[in-house]
């Protein structure tokens, strides 16, 4: 008998699912931007496209192309991308085409999951063209996952040389990685040719003696919008979310903080823009900042909110108002039972804070003999100042200058016929708008040389009626006080 007619029954016949589905995708990626500069990226393409070309493959869409650390899987961009767009194509690809297996992943049993997750589940291949393993095959599989895992060991075993010798680097009072904005970085590392140097030397360039200059405004009080137009006055443009980063930034009062160093505080190595009291007198101003609370102007009734202090915790005090009766309060906010009434009541027998303050300034009376030797003073520390200012009025009239000469030459430019209209009104608009606030700085700086003497009988005037003034005074005084 024939045994064709047994065909229906036949299982596990060998189907070239190869034939069936040429299209593939390629991934390509390298560690670091050095990488990314001297040709790896365009080396892997360029394999990708001979392979696919040598095996009858038609590579239809690539991923990658950039830096991205393999360390991580799931912080990639362009790979997080590529498993997205594999796991939504109705048609999916017959394979993935990667270089070497260390280009898809290091992480190695979260690299071997989501490898196994596009083979077992989405029908689709890896095939590293460096050695034509693929995971077409069981063999196959196993070489890629083996792949994979040496990737990860190769990662740890590096971990294991380099890591003792950057936290030796950093508990030597050395920066890894680049300085921040207002230092020049000298060092064996660095990709600026002119600063290339047998050891590691951090200083301060032009830029930062603006920035120092910061540190010292923001020590005073002044609000960050502030700081930001008399920098732009001075030629230096930050914006608000760089200025806030350099404040917390421990780098400017010479303290090197790294996770590396698990909880080490370090004296770094390199010039401080800042003392250390001026910078964690600047984290003060940023602490009341950011657990003070908005109010509006009417409502500015709790002026001893962040400066009273609980006798048990020693937190500071905060704000209340009892709407039904109408009262405000200070109290703690983890300590029961501690608290205090603002001000004095038909009903409350204790003083009030408000009167205890009221009570404190009166302490603060100036002796009569002791008023000539005060003028004095704050001649000397106004002088102070004004020599502080004098620097950047110098700065600022150079700034002048160069926006008056970029005016002109651009009119120039304008009237010959150089550049058309419409550059011509955006460039003269930008220019004349950083004339002004340069004009308005200059004009502020001789208005505060010319009103000396009032400044010093205001000072006078504000010594003497301390009480008053805090009792009567707007909230912005009472705070100031």
């Amino acid at each position: 008998m024939d045994n064709s007619r047994f065909e229906q029954f036949v299982k596990g016949r060998k189907v070239n699912a190869i034939k069936e589905n040429r299209n593939v995708w390629c991934y390509t990626r390298v560690s670091s931007k050095d990488q990314y500069v001297n040709q790896s990226l365009s080396n892997q393409t360029k394999s990708a496209t001979e392979f696919a070309k040598k095996n009858d493959y038609a590579i239809t869409k690539t991923f990658g192309g950039t830096y991205e650390s393999a360390s991580g899987d799931f912080t990639r961009k362009e790979f997080m991308k590529l498993l997205e767009e594999v796991r939504m194509a109705k048609i999916k690809p017959f394979a993935i085409l990667i270089f070497k297996t260390s280009r898809f992943s290091r992480t190695g049993g979260g690299g071997i999951a989501l490898a196994n997750e596009l083979i077992e589940n989405l029908n689709v291949n890896l095939i590293e063209i460096s050695t034509g393993f693929s995971t077409i095959t069981e063999r196959g599989k196993i070489d890629i996952y083996q792949g994979l895992l040496e990737a990860r060991k190769e990662t740890i075993n590096k971990l294991e040389i380099t890591v003792p010798g950057m936290k030796s680097h950093l508990q030597n009072g050395l920066r890894l990685g680049k300085a921040p904005r207002g230092y020049d970085h000298y060092g064996k590392r660095v990709k600026d040719l002119t600063k290339i140097s047998e050891t590691q030397r951090i200083t301060i360039n032009a830029e930062g003696k603006l920035l120092r200059k910061a540190w010292e405004w923001k020590a005073t009080g002044e609000k960050d919008y502030q700081i930001i137009i008399r920098l732009k006055a001075l030629g230096l443009k930050i914006s608000s979310q760089t200025l806030s980063s350099m404040w917390r930034n421990t780098f400017y009062c010479g303290i090197s903080i790294h996770k590396m160093l698990e909880g080490e505080i370090i004296d770094g190595k390199w010039e401080k823009m800042v003392p250390k009291e001026t910078f964690l007198k600047v984290q003060e101003i940023l602490k009341v900042n950011k657990q003070g609370y908005k109010v509006k102007n009417d409502k500015n009734i709790y002026p001893l909110a962040h400066h009273l202090y609980c006798i048990k915790c020693e937190n500071k005090l905060v704000g209340y108002t009892v709407k039904k009766k109408n009262v405000i309060y200070y109290k703690c906010q983890k300590c029961k039972g501690v608290s205090i009434n603002a001000n004095k009541t038909k009903r409350s027998l204790k003083i009030s804070a408000h009167e205890l303050y009221v009570n404190l300034l009166k302490t603060y009376q100036l002796n009569p003999k002791l008023i000539e030797p005060l003028i004095r003073q704050l001649k000397k520390t106004f002088n102070h100042f004004n020599n502080s200012n004098s620097e950047e009025k110098v700065s600022l009239t150079i700034n002048l200058k160069d926006a008056q000469d970029a005016i002109k030459k651009i009119k120039i430019r304008f009237a010959e016929g150089e550049i058309p209209e419409d550059v011509y009104l955006e460039g003269i608009g930008l220019r004349k708008s950083s004339l002004l606030v340069i004009q308005e700085r200059l004009n502020e700086l001789e208005q505060n040389i010319s009103n000396l003497d009032k400044y010093i009988n205001y000072s006078l005037q504000l010594i003497e009626k301390l009480p008053e003034y805090w009792r009567l005074g707007e909230h912005s005084l009472k705070k100031g006080i």
